[in-house]
């Protein structure tokens, strides 16, 4: 399993990356859209939030900073080992992290709120993850995921090959199902503000005229960003997960 040595396989310019994320993406923009939309569907802070596959932890200390009470946890412990390793922001106490497999984490139940960031497709048993999340969760809980849904396993290959890492479709409409085997009471699916954002924000130039046109308007830019929400939210959707209270 890739996942494990992925961190040791990547190198210290790697490892500056993963520290230094989302910051030293070059979709920074888009991974920031993603950010404020999964923010916007988190319970409020000091809510008890607990990231599955933190990697280097950036996220988890994002959502303290915040004002959340967050615990991350991955499966690598070269990640962990990375992830406690710098706080990040100044004066900020070390969210808490620890290793473990998502499909079996090492709590009770004591979180508001369980989110798989990009995390989930590289889990090897997404059913028992979802229903580990369940189990952990306080009553009233939500998991959250943000994932990349069909085409992410064929895109990936390269990466898959050198790494030996994980890497699925994860459509939204799938963790959906999965949730309600797991016995969430509802299982929405909302849409990524990174692929409304990458139609409302993209480049006018190049086409004809009437292209043109449509690109830059405020009116054809959100005819289009809602064709492509209606076509996305199923598949590349943030999935929101309520345990009955």
């Amino acid at each position: 399993m890739g996942e494990m040595d992925y961190y040791t396989s990547i190198g210290d310019t790697g490892r500056r990356h993963a520290l230094n994320k989302p910051f030293s993406d070059p979709d920074v923009h888009a991974k920031l859209m993603q950010i404020g939309a999964v923010l916007a569907l988190l319970p409020p802070p000091p809510s008890d939030i607990l990231e599955c596959g933190c990697g280097a932890g950036w996220l988890t200390k994002l959502l303290a900073k915040i004002g959340y009470r967050t615990t991350g946890v991955d499966i690598a412990p070269p990640a962990i080992h990375l992830a406690r390793s710098t706080t990040v922001f100044e004066g900020l106490a070390l969210p808490r992290f620890e290793v473990a497999s998502a499909e079996a984490l090492p709590f009770g139940i004591e979180f508001d709120a369980v989110l798989f960031f990009d995390s989930l497709h590289h889990v090897s048993d997404e059913a028992s993850a979802i229903a580990d999340a369940y189990r952990v969760l306080r009553p009233g809980g939500v998991l959250i995921t943000s994932e990349p849904g069909r085409g992410h396993h064929d895109s990936s290959r390269d990466t898959t090959a050198k790494y030996g890492v994980t890497e699925k479709d994860m459509p939204a409409r799938h963790i959906a199902r999965l949730a309600r085997e797991a016995g969430f009471r509802t299982a929405k699916i909302h849409p990524r503000a990174d692929e409304i954002g990458r139609v409302m924000y993209e480049s006018c130039r190049g086409g004809s005229p009437v292209t043109r046109f449509a690109r830059s308007s405020t009116a054809g830019r959100g005819g289009r960003a809602i064709r492509r929400m209606l076509w996305t939210r199923m598949d590349n959707g943030i999935v929101v997960c309520t345990k009955s209270g």
